[in-house]
């Protein structure tokens, strides 16, 4: 009985931990009060309702199951419609980006756009097609474009450069299609068409440009290139007129050269009646520029740049070539004033200029304001680069440059330098064209004859010195008359004073280095009131220059005057605080008043400048002795006998040293 009972509860139990939701005590209260038969029905009962529980969470599995396979492929579904939709949003970005730029570059074109020209059938079945002709018209168009200007060439107001294309009609939509038509409607490009056709002498060929009226040319058919040349010209005078005139007046070929000027010449005087103030500025800077390279007038040229600048007062380029003509005529200050603007200005920004162009003059103006203040020591790295630049803007850059560097050893006293930098760059002696640096050549050797070896140059027709000049009487000495106040000088270092005085006769009252010799030639006289008169009328002159007091206190101190030298090397010094020879002059009057203890910091001082001066290295010998340093002094003599020295320095030299 017990086991019957084991067994009953046993078969209870697993029904009721079978069967989810059924309590199991009331399976056994039913089972308790239950027949065999009942019992047994109610537990097949059970058994039916487990297998189907069982089946049922079967199918729930299963359904489970192939929800979470659609349910994978529905993330991988939806990640790849995300990419989809990414790749599309980047396609259609690149498009839209494409397509801004292409609007973009029809809004701001400013091409040339050449149609096929109309020729005769007979030419075309030759080979010589509108293309054909159009394609000339390219050629001829770019090489006249290559004739640089300081300008740049975006500043013009029509600049298609070198963009420049035959229009050659295409069919169906394209992607060149739709970008000239977007040119067509949002660009400035300038249209150029023409023909091309028989006249009973021979042919004729149009062209025209920019809604302009057409020109025609005429002349046999062997002309052909001749005419579309003339009408490549046509195209380019009304499209660019600037760079049209540019193109005649930087053309030297004789052949035809009058007529070129004449023709720039008129180009200019429309753009100046014009209304547009830039191109009014620019075309006053043509003028003077002409009537600097082919009459060789400073004077007048110098006035056209001042109607540049009236037109357009931020004109950059101006300040530079005003200084270009204050030069040669003397205007020192004005010279200097305007060069150190440009620099300003330069520095700040040049985009109207010729990058290559603006490069080379702020450099050149660099070095010429140093050498107006006596700063020789900065100035020869700053032109040694400057000549060995592949980049400058025309050979007599490279020439400039070259002998700016000469120059500026010169200026401190350093032959030795001169001469091997001389011969690095394959010249044998210092330029004939380069009267200043003979002059300063003389003033350290006393070799006063090499400068008047240069004076038939000055007398020679111009046309040995710049050969594209149209007004043949003009000299070089014409050219630049500052040289003759220099050739005066050496004649006056020579013994020749009446030769002098007749060469300065000529001089206008504005030029500077011809009042500054006056006093000078004067001074060699013994007419020291009238020397006075001049250094102090040259000193007004050039109150942010000192070379007149540097002079002056030179003549000073010969007649024995140390004090009153000592005034002017110490103004000098205020104006060039790196001018080597006021300060060693300083020292110099310092020894003359028995004060060569003071004179030794002098002379270390200019050494900074000038460290191969022999000079200095003899007058510091002697302040040393003077101060008893007696074998200081025996080295500065030592080095003084290695440099350069005049005939006197170097008798003076074998005195003091033998002492």
């Amino acid at each position: 009985m017990s086991e019957e009972t084991e067994g009953q509860d046993t078969g209870a139990e697993a029904v009721a931990g079978g069967v989810a939701g059924v309590d199991p005590v009331a399976v056994a209260l039913a089972l308790g009060g239950a027949s065999r038969e009942e019992a047994d029905g109610f537990l097949k009962d059970q058994r039916a309702v487990l297998l189907k529980q069982g089946a049922l969470i079967d199918d729930q599995r299963h359904h489970l199951h192939e929800q979470f396979k659609h349910l994978h492929l529905s993330v991988w579904e939806k990640q790849l419609g995300v990419l989809l939709r990414l790749a599309t949003a980047i396609v259609g970005f690149a498009v839209a980006t494409a397509f801004g730029a292409m609007v973009w570059d029809a809004a701001h074109s400013k091409g040339l756009v050449i149609e096929p020209f109309n020729v005769p059938s007979d030419m075309a079945a030759r080979g010589l097609t509108g293309e054909v002709v159009a394609g000339q018209m390219i050629d001829k168009l770019t090489t006249m474009t290559k004739s640089e200007s300081s300008r740049a060439a975006q500043s013009y107001a029509n600049n298609w450069g070198s963009d420049i294309k035959v229009e050659i009609p295409e069919t169906g939509i394209s992607i060149g299609e739709l970008r000239d038509f977007l040119r067509e409607w949002l660009g400035h490009d300038i249209h150029m068409s023409g023909e091309i056709f028989r006249t009973a002498d021979g042919i004729a060929v149009t062209a025209r440009a920019g809604g302009e009226e057409g020109a025609t040319f005429t002349g046999k058919e062997s002309d052909l290139d001749a005419l579309v040349q003339k009408a490549a010209e046509h195209v380019y005078e009304v499209t660019q007129p600037y760079r049209y005139a540019n193109y005649l007046d930087r053309n030297y070929d004789p052949k035809g050269l009058a007529q070129r000027i004449a023709t720039a010449t008129e180009v200019y005087r429309r753009l100046i009646a014009g209304d547009d103030k830039k191109e009014q500025a620019w075309a006053w800077n043509g003028l003077a520029t002409i009537q600097f390279n082919f009459y060789a007038d400073n004077r007048k040229s110098a006035w056209y740049y001042q109607k540049a600048l009236a037109a357009n007062p931020d004109f950059t380029l101006v300040y530079y070539s005003l200084a270009a003509r204050n030069a040669p005529l003397g205007q020192a200050e004005e010279d200097f004033l305007h060069q150190k603007e440009f620099i300003r200005r330069a520095e700040l920004g040049t985009p109207e200029l010729n990058p290559r162009y603006a490069r080379s003059a702020l450099a050149q103006a660099k070095t010429a304001t140093l050498e107006d203040v006596g700063d020789y020591a900065a100035v020869i790295p700053i032109d040694m680069e400057g000549a060995e630049s592949m980049d400058n803007f025309s050979v007599l850059g490279r020439g400039n440059f070259i002998n700016g560097a000469i120059s500026g050893m010169i200026g401190t006293h350093d032959l030795r330098a001169m001469r091997a930098y001389l011969k690095s760059v394959g010249w044998s002696q210092i330029p004939v064209f380069a009267t200043g640096s003979w002059f300063s050549y003389a003033m350290e050797t006393g070799d006063w004859r090499s400068v008047l070896a240069l004076e038939p140059l000055l007398k020679a027709p111009s046309g040995q010195y710049r050969v594209f000049l149209v007004a043949k009487h003009v000299t070089a000495g014409d050219f630049n008359p500052t040289n003759w106040a220099l050739m005066a000088y050496a004649h006056a270092r020579t013994g020749d004073i009446a030769g002098a005085e007749k060469l300065l006769a000529p001089l206008a009252d504005d030029n500077a280095p011809g009042v500054l010799m006056r006093a000078m030639v004067a001074e060699l006289k013994g007419d020291h009131a009238r020397a006075d008169w001049w250094f102090a009328r040259s000193e007004a002159q050039t109150p942010s220059l000192p070379r007149t007091d540097l002079w002056w206190g030179q003549a000073l101190l010969k007649r024995g005057q140390p004090d009153a030298a000592i005034e002017k090397f110490t103004r000098a010094n205020k104006l060039g605080p790196r001018f080597t020879d006021p300060i060693e002059m300083w020292g110099e009057a310092l020894m003359a008043k028995s004060q060569s203890h003071l004179a030794l910091a002098k002379f270390a001082e200019a050494e900074k400048y000038a460290p191969n001066w022999g000079r200095l290295h003899l007058k510091w010998g002697e302040a040393l002795m003077y101060v008893g340093k007696k074998e200081d002094a025996r080295m500065q003599y030592q080095k003084a006998s290695t440099l350069d020295l005049t005939a006197v320095d170097k008798a003076e030299l074998a005195t003091v040293s033998h002492d």
